[in-house]
């Protein structure tokens, strides 16, 4: 997620996040609305979860027990505690959006019951 919104939004500074087994969330400092986007950020991430892609993981600091995920097309990113082995095993989800203040805004991330 944090990848198609540098995509679509010119990379706004990230200024917090959390994720969870069921749910996530990335704060950014934006001026904007995102909730207009979420219509194009819901079908990428819908076309990424049908592609059923291998997500890689790895050790970048094996020492400091820091791991990376991976998609084929996308950067490396800090792994979050959650170990899927492709993109298909994500399954729908949902966003929200809430204004967590002045210039910053929240992008909530849930997982659709099947």
């Amino acid at each position: 997620m944090l990848e198609l919104v540098y995509r679509t939004l010119g990379r706004p500074e990230k200024i917090g996040a959390h994720i969870a087994e069921d749910k996530a969330r990335i704060d950014f400092a934006l001026d904007e609305n995102v909730a207009p986007h979420f219509p194009a950020l819901i079908a990428e991430v819908e076309r990424i979860v049908a592609a059923d892609q291998t997500i890689t993981s790895a050790w970048s600091d094996e020492a400091a027990e820091r791991r990376y995920w991976q998609i084929p097309g996308f950067d490396p990113m800090p792994c979050g505690g959650t170990h899927l082995r492709t993109t298909g095993e994500v399954g729908a989800i949902r966003f929200k959006r809430k204004n967590i203040g002045r210039g910053k805004e929240r992008i909530e991330i849930t997982l659709v019951d099947p």
